[in-house]
Order: C-alpha cells, then structure tokens, then sequence
C-alpha cells in the first residue's frame, strides 16, 4: 500500500454570500481574504510543505477552471479534478477518489476545503499527518474535529468515543455526528469539553471510501465504483458518464454520519470557515472601535463615530462611514452592498433577485 499522503482541494462552490466580490467566476475561495493571497492560494501553501507539490491535487467545477488554473499556475493540468456539473461533496469525493486512485494505487487522500482559514500552519500539518497516519491502513475514514471557542451554531458538531491509540494529537472513535444546533444545544455541548466541532476536513483511501459507500450509499458506491474502473483504464468519458449518475447530497450525510469505522483527530487550530461578511474578523483584525477592514487593490476607508462595522474595498476609492453601527459595506468596481451585519446570511437571498432585476452581469 502506497502511504504517500494526496491532497485534494475543494474549489467548486459558488460563494452566493459575498456578493457582489465574490461572483460566479469568482467565488469566496479566490477572494484575497488571506494576508492578501486568496484563500485558495492559502489552502495550498498550508498543505504543501506536507505532501509536496506532486501531490496537490484540487477539484472544481467547468465554470471555475479557468480561474483556478490561473491562480495554481504550477499545478499540472492532470491534477486539475473538473466536475462536469455540481453536485455536492458525495459524489465529488468518489470522482476524487477514483482520479487519484487511479494515478496513486492505495494512497491516503485528503479532501480539504479551500476557503477556510487556519494557524499555526505547523500545527495543523502535525494534524493532517496524523489522519493520514490512521487513513493509511485502509479501513478508517478520518475527519478532523476542532476545539470549540464558543456555543457555535452555524456548525455541525463531533460527539467522540473511545481513544483510538495513545498517540498525539489525540484521535477518538466517532460516536456520532450531530446537526447544527440550536441555541440551547449547542451552549449545553461547550462545557462538556469533549465535544468537537466538524472541520469539513477528511482523510481515507479510495478502497474504504468505497467500502463504507456500499454500507451507507449503495447506489453512490456502485457510481463510485464505475468511476474507478473508468479511471483505471484511462476511460474519460466513462468517468464523468458514471459521475452523472449520481444524486446530489453531502458527504457527511451520505456516508460520514453512517461509516461503520469513523475516527475523529482533534484539532487544537485557530479555525475559521469564513462563512460571510460578518465573519472577516476571523482574517482581518478589528479596530478598537470594532471596524473591520478588508481593503485591497487601493481600496481605503474613513470612519467617524462608526462601530461594529465590515468594510469590504477592492480597487481604488474610498469608503466614508458617518455615526453608524452594525453594517456590512462592499465595493467593488461595479457594485455596492450595504446590509445589517445580522442579515449577512441573507446575502445570498438578495442574490438570487439579481437575474429578476435584469442585472445577470453582475452574477
């Protein structure tokens, strides 16, 4: 068995909830919320001193190809994984599975997301090593827990069991997989100080994949596994033909939640998926008036009396906020967005009118 850690990046979503910077072409992964570097870019540097560009593989739609191919100018166009059509992260990890497979008999393959952001960069290769280290025997399927700071309810949560091992960073048996919770719930999970929010990180080989498939998805499993006979014989069309027969849906309902042989390794991380405007504090320090400021490409901004506030600025010009409280700015070259920092979730609401209202151009 080969234990050569592959790497594969999710880069297909579509990041309705930063419009108008993040647009069809353009979603939150390529967005520079990362020091400056996109956090696609970001992704791929924390991984790389860990499986060596060789090993870096990333999935995407046909929509964004282009635009990840210019921002991974090194990657090889065989590592490039392109969906034909979206249809989640279940049948997205069995393509995944049966391209690098195909290329690394046996390897343990890493699914990480691409638009998450996360320090210190050591620690979490020491992680990402240590589920490749219990993937790589071929039965377990390994997700990454990571230590509550709050009562999160935007976030699915981990229940761990028993120790696998003795070994660090500690890794447990899942016991189970919970939805995100209420309020209540979810104050009621921080305290015990066992319980682990669900990074969206996985670890497996393509063989147990496809093993705990078939005991929870039987027909994803017989996709899967026509997708990696089309692999291995080098059958493009017969890969994707497989691929388009499968139904949409999450990997973690589709498999994780059912796996007979699920471990959880806890991730001790600084951990943010950015999940809309309201969370770049996680990227960009507030001010000590509580304004975040997100300005690039000669974007600036002024503020008098202004508190609690997002500010978002690509190219050059200027944001001005006067006695305000609470709110969400974005310009861009062509668009602006003013919201309540509590309807940031709402964005993507506001952006399935846009087509209604005649502006497709800004999609």
């Amino acid at each position: 068995m080969n234990h050569a850690l592959q790497v594969v990046i999710l880069a297909g979503g579509s990041g309705t909830r930063f419009w108008p910077a993040g647009r069809r072409r353009r979603p939150k992964q390529l967005l520079p919320l990362a020091q400056g570097r996109s956090l696609l870019r970001a992704t791929a540097d924390r991984a790389l001193p860990l499986c060596g560009a060789g090993a870096l593989w990333v999935a995407t739609s046909e929509d964004l190809a282009t635009a990840i191919r210019a921002e991974l100018p090194e990657l090889p166009s065989e590592r490039l994984i392109v969906e034909p059509e979206p249809r989640d992260t279940a049948p997205c990890a069995a393509l995944a599975a049966a391209v690098v497979d195909a290329a690394v008999p046996g390897a343990p393959i890493a699914m990480l997301p691409s638009d998450h952001l996360i320090e210190p960069q050591d620690r979490f290769r020491a992680v990402l090593a240590r589920g490749a280290e219990l993937a790589a025997g071929g039965r377990t399927l390994v997700t990454f827990g990571i230590k509550p700071t709050f009562a999160a309810t935007g976030y699915g949560w981990i229940d761990p069991g028993a120790a696998v091992d003795a070994g660090e960073p500690r890794a447990f048996r899942v016991q189970r997989f919970r939805e995100k919770p209420d309020r209540v719930t979810a104050e009621a999970f921080l305290p015990t100080g066992r319980m682990l929010w669900n990074s969206g990180m996985f670890v497996w080989t393509a063989a147990a994949l496809r093993a705990a498939m078939a005991r929870t998805a039987p027909a994803l499993a017989a996709a899967a596994e026509a997708m990696a006979r089309a692999s291995s014989r080098g059958d493009r069309h017969g890969l994707l033909a497989a691929f388009r027969t499968t139904a949409p849906g999450s990997i973690d309902k589709a498999v994780m939640e059912g796996a007979p042989d699920v471990a959880v390794v806890e991730a001790d991380l600084a951990w943010s998926d950015i999940g809309s405007f309201a969370a770049l504090d996680a990227a960009f320090p507030p001010d000590a008036a509580g304004v975040v400021k997100s300005l690039h490409a000669g974007a600036r901004v002024v503020t008098l009396d202004a508190r609690d506030c997002v500010v978002h600025g690509e190219g050059p010009g200027l944001v001005a906020l006067l006695g305000v409280e609470g709110l969400i700015v974005v310009r861009t070259k062509d668009a602006i967005l003013v919201c309540r920092k509590d309807r940031a979730e709402d964005i993507r609401k506001l952006h399935a009118l846009l087509g209604e209202h005649g502006c497709e151009d800004l999609l």
